[in-house]
């Protein structure tokens, strides 16, 4: 069984269509990570609660590649532990097309993918990386970085279809600095209440 964890908070989910479709299929549940808190620490407390011997992280503004499921099997059963899509942003144009060549050529070549690209993985690799941390951000990069040090990690050429909302909040320019930033400042040992404060424009 594939369980698939959703965080929402305040949020309607952009991908409502495909998720509907994933509570229908067989063999896989759909967990909604709601409430208050940190996003890791939601993620984690709903892994807890997921049946599944597959685990599928999924934004909730985030649309996966058709057939995802049966990917995620074909992917696992072919020896690896965990997994993403590629990314690919809805619209935005030739920007949001440069930013997502440069965050797929970032998750080949490094297996650095983030959270909006869709992340899976076994539980028992899950649970052998020590899951998700109660971080108030990069909860989906500090997850990586050891999900790739428990077992074999496979970045897949389909894409999840993701919104651009952020970006067309903030500008492009100025967002992708603030990522920039973020990522250097996790990588630099900032303290996660900083690196909020960085990513929010503070």
């Amino acid at each position: 069984m594939i369980s698939i964890i959703v965080p929402i908070r305040g949020e309607v989910p952009g991908g409502a269509e495909p998720l509907e479709a994933f509570a229908r299929e067989p063999e896989s549940e759909l967990i909604v990570a709601d409430g208050d808190g940190p996003r890791g620490a939601r993620l984690a407390r709903a892994a807890e609660r997921a049946r599944g011997d597959v685990l599928f992280f999924l934004h909730a503004d985030s649309c996966p590649p058709d057939g995802a499921l049966d990917l995620i099997r074909k992917t696992l059963e072919s020896g690896a532990d965990a997994g993403a899509f590629s990314l690919a942003y809805e619209g935005g144009g030739l920007p949001m097309r440069w930013i997502a060549w440069w965050a797929n050529r970032r998750s080949r070549a490094w297996k650095l993918p983030l959270g909006d690209q869709g992340i899976f993985c076994r539980r028992s690799t899950y649970e052998r990386s020590g899951g998700f941390r109660d971080l108030p951000i990069c909860d989906d990069l500090d997850f990586v970085l050891r999900l790739r040090r428990a077992g074999r990690f496979v970045v897949r050429p389909e894409k999840t279809r993701t919104s651009p909302r952020r970006y067309r909040q903030v500008g492009v320019p100025r967002q992708v600095l603030r990522t920039w930033k973020v990522m250097l400042g996790y990588f630099a040992g900032v303290a996660p209440e900083k690196l909020t404060r960085w990513y929010e424009g503070d």
